[in-house]
């Protein structure tokens, strides 16, 4: 009887200790959640697909890049995939028409080899592909904004706001094909409402956001202020950072013959330590004083 007095009794406390480790399991997961969530900037592509959710925000980030406070969108497209079958295929991350029909997309790039000009002009070509219907006249074909928005200045000139149009060489007269190309460089942050919007894409905290619309969005996304449905998404949010971080992880990895920057991202997200994630991924030198510290 004694014995199995004391058999219950290990397995009692078993139950509770393992009790226990899933709680604080379930805690430490939590806190991680909210580290991630905290860090956050409208400059995570994933984060900012989440926010122009609510198209309110789109219509203001684009008012205020093109100085249009009149624009108004009738429709928009997140992760719109455009499909070519003679070609590369391209996913947009926010394709959006106005109230006159001219065309939007919008693309978030932190690092400068996503943003080169070949690409916009791909952009660019691949829309006009997929806007005008077969047997339309050409002059039906809408006029379209590719716009960039970069972590640095990758085009090395200083500009706050690139403004790229055809011109007739000679005469310097515009070619009016309706094509425009932008490049918001969020590095430079001038005293102007360009200057206050690129500072809002570079703050994490909703709090310090100027803007009312993009910090209400914000605050409703990282303060837990969600329905069902939205805690849904944030939740997709997070899975899709881990999935991508390993994903590029174990790709560089193989790449290398090892697994070390696997292990490195692995860490890096658990830590919450997403700026540095971001970083690892073009920065070499920075990947390798990473890789020392945590002994990989």
């Amino acid at each position: 009887m004694k014995k199995t007095n004391s058999t219950n009794a290990k397995v009692k406390k078993s139950a509770r200790s393992e009790g226990k480790s899933k709680s604080t399991r379930k805690k430490l997961d939590a806190l991680e959640k909210k580290k991630i969530i905290a860090s956050l900037t409208l400059m995570d592509d994933l984060f900012m697909q989440v926010v122009l959710e609510e198209q309110a925000c789109t219509e203001y980030i684009l008012q205020t890049i093109l100085d249009k406070s009149s624009l108004k969108l009738k429709e928009q497209r997140l992760q719109k995939r455009l499909p070519n079958l003679h070609g590369r295929a391209l996913v947009l991350d926010c394709l959006c028409t106005d109230e006159k029909g001219l065309l939007y997309n919008i693309e978030v790039q932190n690092s400068s080899a996503g943003a080169i000009p070949k690409r916009a002009r791909y952009h660019a070509a691949l829309m006009d592909t997929h806007t005008l219907k077969k047997g339309q006249n050409f002059s039906k074909l809408p006029e379209s904004y590719v716009i960039f928005i970069t972590d640095k200045d990758v085009l090395g000139e200083g500009e706050q706001l690139y403004q790229i149009e055809r011109v007739i060489r000679k005469s310097g007269n515009l070619f009016k094909d309706g094509s425009h190309i932008l490049y918001f460089n969020t590095a430079r942050q001038d005293d102007n409402a360009l200057g206050k919007l690129a500072r809002d894409f570079k703050e994490a905290n909703p709090k310090e956001i100027q803007s009312e619309v993009l910090s209400h969005r914000v605050a409703s996304l990282k303060e837990g202020k969600l329905d069902r449905e939205g805690e849904k998404k944030m939740n997709v949010l997070l899975e899709k950072y881990r999935k991508k971080a390993v994903e590029e992880g174990i790709e560089k990895g193989m790449e290398k013959g090892q697994n070390r920057l696997a292990l490195l991202v692995g860490r890096l997200l658990e830590a919450g330590r997403m700026d540095d994630l971001k970083r690892v991924s073009y920065d070499e030198d920075y990947r390798e004083k990473l890789l020392k510290e945590f002994g990989l």
